[in-house]
């Protein structure tokens, strides 16, 4: 018989098992850290947050425990959101789609009763039976969290224009060219809103972040900035020996594009991450972004997938 009851603490340490049994069968590979080794107690708590909250369930076939779900509320560019992170799911592989249906109608009529028309659920890239069930009710995908081993790729690449790090003297150049990248994506309707840069952000990131910057006669035509310690991430799934493209990310000039100058600042990338003894690099890109999807997927490997469903408001 099959039930399902919201989760309580006793049932955390078993919810966990399962997650870490689907992590090891979607996400386990050489290029991508393995979270389980010292992440585990990041699921941990999160699964806890979220019972004390009464935003999580399990699903139980007689006394056992098939199944979990244990979502967040937030807003999301002003849309009330109900959001399963990575973190937030996990089900047994013996009829594991049929358990996600059953999960999945049920929490749904509690976010929509919660007036949570918005659904987003993070999942594994491998786990194509699921991301097709998804597909099939209504999901698309928005945005790609990718990883690859700074060991395994040793990009040699000829760039005619100078690649180097920024420094704080460099803030109100930096800025500039941030806004430049948020005008590009201001200007079509189908990228996420970006949200101002500013100088005490960029200078606050530089502290322990690297922009690294090409320069054509001494002008900034593309950036790519990253952090050294993203730390353990209940949903990018970063861990102690990672880094992490982030911040302003990755641009370059739409007048120099197609020259190599985003592959340049790559190599320069893993060369720093190599040397700071990070043994991986982790990139989001959003899945209607032309260029991000045609470049990163030659360099790294898609490890989870965003997905998005929008509720009839006239239910």
């Amino acid at each position: 018989m099959i039930r399902i009851v919201p989760m309580k603490a006793e049932h955390i340490p078993d919810a966990v098992n399962l997650w870490k049994e689907q992590f090891v069968r979607y996400c386990y590979s050489n290029s991508f850290p393995d979270f389980t080794a010292g992440g585990l107690p990041v699921i941990d708590t999160y699964l806890k947050e979220q019972t004390e909250k009464e935003n999580a369930i399990i699903i139980k076939r007689d006394s056992d425990i098939i199944g979990y779900m244990a979502w967040m509320y937030f807003d999301f560019h002003k849309e009330r959101t109900a959001f399963l992170p990575t973190a937030a799911h996990a089900a047994s592989s013996h009829d594991d789609i049929r358990i996600y249906e059953e999960m999945y109608y049920h929490a749904a009529q509690k976010w929509v009763d919660d007036k949570r028309f918005n659904h987003l659920w993070m999942t594994y890239s491998d786990n194509h039976p699921l991301r097709e069930k998804l597909y099939d009710i209504g999901f698309g995908s928005y945005v790609i969290d990718a990883c690859q081993s700074t060991g395994a790729l040793n990009l040699s690449v000829t760039c005619d224009y100078e690649i180097s790090s920024a420094g704080i003297k460099d803030v109100d150049e930096l800025l500039a060219f941030a806004n430049l990248s948020n005008d590009y994506y201001a200007a079509s309707p189908v990228f996420l809103k970006r949200n101002e840069y500013s100088a005490a952000e960029i200078t606050e990131f530089l502290k322990d972040g690297y922009i690294l910057t090409a320069r054509d006669k001494g002008r900034i035509i593309g950036v790519m900035s990253f952090s050294l310690d993203p730390g353990y991430h209940f949903e990018h799934l970063t861990a102690a020996d990672s880094s992490s493209i982030k911040f302003i990310g990755a641009f370059i000039h739409s007048d120099y594009r197609g020259r190599g100058i985003g592959t340049a600042l790559l190599e320069k990338v893993f060369a720093i991450c190599r040397e700071k003894r990070k043994s991986y690099l982790h990139v989001s890109f959003e899945t209607a972004n032309p260029d991000a999807v045609h470049f990163w997927p030659k360099y790294f490997k898609p490890a989870i997938h965003s997905v998005r469903r929008t509720i009839n408001k006239d239910i």
